[in-house]
């Protein structure tokens, strides 16, 4: 992609909304003056200020401001914002990263905009990141374009599809740094230094991807390769599945699915409790 010239806003200045910031400027293909982020607390957003992006508390004065808007706010607060915002939204795109919350649900609070989700994952900061992408064609084009400088846009075609790429790779980063953290812990138990061990653990899954990638194997073709029969990797492997690890980390995630269904009754108890007023 060439040159985005579109002025880009986000509201919402966690760790998915900085992601998003990082990885844009990363890309090369967007600079910072097209960016306006706004967060009710401007301390947290000091240091984008100095890079000579525009902050703001105020989520109008983004909204007013850009071309495509990115909302990166908690799901029960996205009516909220969606209202607050409408008036300066007509014709423009507006893209929710709230899980769990439809495309319907996001229309019944703005009548003007061109309403698009995603589910991003924080990989998106070192445009390494999984992008979900539903809703409207109008503008798909583009906006897969920009998304597609923070890393692999995968277009759903249902949008209850976004719930399955949350647990997968929304949560990813967190469940596979556990196993990353899993494997430095037992590393310090049997002797090795915290800096080794966490070094070991981290060149291993890293080593582990490139091989992957390089070889086009699939990861049962990695596993068989290197658990020879009667060998080290071998052993570890069987005790594992002795104690049922797949049906453990399966029911994990079926914890988060479970989550995910919870979130969902919970904000359209509230829709329904507070309205469009709410």
């Amino acid at each position: 992609m060439d040159k985005f010239d579109k002025k880009i806003a986000i509201i919402g200045g966690g760790h998915m909304g900085q992601a998003l910031v990082e990885g844009f400027i990363n890309s090369g293909k967007i600079i910072n003056s097209q960016l306006v982020i706004s967060n009710p607390s401007l301390e947290k957003l000091g240091h984008l200020s100095k890079m000579g992006i525009e902050i703001t508390s105020d989520n109008t004065v983004a909204a007013k401001k850009a071309d495509i808007i990115f909302l990166a706010v908690k799901p029960l607060t996205t009516g909220q914002v969606l209202r607050e915002i409408d008036y300066f939204v007509k014709r423009k795109t507006v893209i929710s990263l709230a899980a769990v919350v439809s495309i319907n649900n996001l229309k019944k609070h703005s009548k003007n905009a061109e309403i698009i989700r995603i589910m991003p994952n924080m990989a998106v900061a070192c445009n390494q990141g999984i992008i979900g992408l539903f809703g409207s064609k109008k503008n798909n084009y583009q906006v897969k374009q920009l998304l597609s400088t923070l890393g692999s846009v995968i277009e759903m075609e249902k949008e209850e599809e976004l719930d399955s790429l949350t647990l997968l790779s929304g949560c990813g980063p967190a469940i596979v740094s556990q196993f990353i953290e899993l494997l430095a812990n037992y590393g310090i138990k049997i002797g090795l230094t915290t800096d080794i061990s966490q070094t070991l653990a981290f060149q291993t899954f890293k080593g582990s991807i490139a091989i992957l990638e390089k070889s086009k194997m699939s990861p049962i073709q990695l596993i068989q390769l290197v658990s020879t029969k009667g060998g080290i990797s071998e052993a570890i492997l069987s005790a594992l599945d002795s104690n049922r690890f797949s049906e453990i980390f399966s029911h994990s995630m079926e914890c988060g699915r479970n989550k995910i269904n919870e979130l969902k009754v919970m904000y359209n108890i509230r829709e329904e409790k507070y309205g469009n007023d709410g």
